[in-house]
């Protein structure tokens, strides 16, 4: 009886150990939301339970899934409300919650609020396989990039594509001890243009920071992806057998070999970290002459 007992308790340990979180970020036109969304989608097919954490403004990733808008976390400041009020879930099983606040807002939370939100988050968070989180620009809101366990820089060919990646590299690394970024290239016209724009940021990067960027794939130019967006319908649904759409299902199915943490992984949830960072950065913010 007891190998079957401590196997069991070993089967429950792994089933309540949190999920690994993954934050996308890039420039406006990156296509980073549409990213997360897609993704998203293609870990549903394939038999995973993502869910995906907005925390940018104007409820983007509820009109990329199709799904009615929320409240956000920043309305929970003056609600009685729980986590139910922030989350929707899609009619292909992608699960929503809009954890958005500005940081300002989120470093006055109260310690109550705080503890029941976490809590309920924490139950939502070990019921996943893993968090995609479509991050704010880290220029305006670094901490939900900062906290996650991974970040995946997004790369356009676009000009400030480029700039905004470094830039973002150099704020994560100089002022949050990120060292690890993974590089996704969206929108490249061939494997060749996507390499290369690859190894223009690796230059530059290596040349002034002490970082490590590790590639892992691109998405192909697709003009359905605009047009799947006209139609409010995620690409891997409206037009499945599109390049972009095969792209976004060989993504997904190894997504989860992305994770690699730099630090130990503890318990703590994302967003008991997202609020406990945004108080502390607050705290040293508030103490500078």
């Amino acid at each position: 009886m007891m190998p079957d007992q401590a196997a069991s308790l070993r089967s429950l340990h792994m089933q309540q150990q949190r999920a690994p979180s993954f934050a996308f970020l890039g420039s406006e036109h990156a296509g980073s939301s549409t990213l997360v969304s897609e993704l998203a989608l293609g870990l549903v097919y394939a038999g995973e339970l993502p869910l995906v954490v907005d925390c940018t403004p104007g409820q983007v990733q509820s009109r990329r899934l199709g799904v009615p808008t929320t409240a956000t976390l920043e309305s929970q400041i003056l609600s009685s409300g729980n986590l139910d009020d922030m989350m929707a879930l899609s009619r292909h099983g992608v699960r929503l919650i809009n954890l958005y606040a500005a940081p300002a807002q989120r470093a006055v939370f109260s310690t109550q609020l705080w503890l029941r939100l976490g809590s309920e988050f924490g139950a939502i968070e070990r019921d996943s396989s893993l968090l995609l989180i479509d991050a704010p620009s880290p220029q305006y809101d670094p901490i939900p990039a900062s906290v996650a366990d991974n970040l995946i820089l997004v790369l356009s060919p676009a000009a400030e594509s480029l700039t905004t990646a470094y830039a973002n590299i150099k704020r994560l690394s100089g002022h949050y001890g990120r060292q690890r970024f993974n590089v996704l290239i969206n929108r490249a016209r061939h494997l060749e243009e996507a390499r290369e724009l690859f190894t223009r940021l690796s230059v530059v990067a290596g040349e002034f920071l002490s970082v490590s960027l590790r590639w892992v794939g691109f998405v192909p130019m697709d003009n359905t992806v605009r047009r799947s967006q006209t139609l409010h319908r995620p690409l891997m649904e409206a037009f499945p057998q599109s390049e972009a759409a095969m792209a976004f299902s060989q993504l997904a199915a190894v997504l989860p070999q992305w994770d690699s943490l730099e630090t130990p992984r503890n318990e703590t949830g994302f967003m008991d970290l997202l609020i406990a960072a945004s108080r502390d950065w607050a705290e040293i913010a508030g103490a500078k002459p």
